[in-house]
């Protein structure tokens, strides 16, 4: 008696198939941004003159620092001024230049983010000019970001090059990958609240999130996309001067994306529930999730 023929597992049971949301990998963003820039001037002008900036300010800032701060802070350490001391003295010099740097770049750096974002989306015909909004000058300037003290306490990590970087990228990730995409929830007039189902996958508190293991999951779309944001900007000297504001363009990419496959996936409500306009001001819609949110969408 012939044996019946033994049928062979369906490969999809074998092999996992990670799948994006919006369709590309959003680690791939900021690299691919840095070509994007080069290809088109109406960017790499605003980020030239950024990181010309960033670069005289950071080597005027080091002269200062190396000149006035290393031999107090070497004999600090050891009033013998051995060999290490000297080491760790030029450690701590260049940790704080780059907070001294950071401070004074950080609003024109913001500025210009901004600027290149609308402009990159712009390009790529996905600014609704009727709909969106650039962010807000008062949200623009805010330097506290999200998660803020974490950041505050695992920057120390960066001293060790790469892996250091990479440690700290990948704390920070969801976060870091929030803040950039921040600028377009902002343009399309979501809410605090959908913007965290949006990156979290649903109503999570900063603070719960930050003990929540799926936030660090490495298929969680935000947290690819800020891991690379972060460990591009952790490389040594360029890597905080020139990379923010490719990373500002790597977001806009990845909000063109995100337009091009209908729109967050948080907002599918209002495709079921779209908002009703009184006037000339934004609306106001009920988007459900069993919250009764209200996300103000502006027209």
């Amino acid at each position: 008696m012939a044996r019946a023929p033994v049928s062979a597992p369906p490969i999809a049971n074998l092999v996992s198939l990670r799948k994006h949301r919006y369709g590309c990998d959003p680690s791939r963003y900021p690299i691919k941004s840095v070509a994007y820039v080069i290809s088109h001037t109406s960017l790499w002008r605003i980020v030239l003159k950024v990181a010309c900036c960033g670069s005289i300010i950071a080597l005027i800032i080091l002269i200062v620092l190396l000149a006035l701060a290393l031999k107090p802070q070497a004999e600090l350490i050891s009033p013998n001024l051995e060999w290490w001391a000297w080491l760790v003295g030029v450690l701590i010099v260049f940790v704080e230049a780059a907070l001294c740097a950071t401070l004074l770049m950080a609003v024109s750096q913001s500025k210009a983010q901004t600027k290149v974002f609308v402009e990159t989306m712009r390009i790529e015909g996905c600014w609704r000019e009727n709909e969106m909004r650039p962010q807000s000058t008062i949200k623009d300037l805010n330097l506290v970001k999200k998660a803020f003290i974490v950041r505050i306490i695992t920057l120390p990590i960066q001293i060790i090059p790469l892996l250091g970087g990479a440690v700290y990228s990948a704390i920070n990730s969801t976060f870091t990958g929030w803040d950039y995409m921040d600028r377009y929830f902002d343009a399309i007039g979501l809410s605090p609240k959908l913007q965290r189902v949006e990156v979290f996958g649903e109503d999570r508190s900063d603070c719960l999130a930050l003990l929540h293991p799926a936030t660090y999951d490495s298929d969680n779309d935000y947290a690819r996309f800020g891991f690379m944001c972060g460990f591009m900007e952790s490389l040594p000297m360029v890597g905080w001067v020139l990379f923010p504001i490719t990373n500002a363009v790597a977001a806009a990419l990845f909000a063109c994306d995100i337009e091009k496959s209908g729109g967050p996936s948080a907002l599918e409500i209002l495709k079921s529930h779209p908002p009703q306009r009184s006037g000339n001001g934004p609306v106001s819609v009920a988007t459900g999730l069993g919250r009764g949110e209200v996300v103000s969408y502006q027209k």
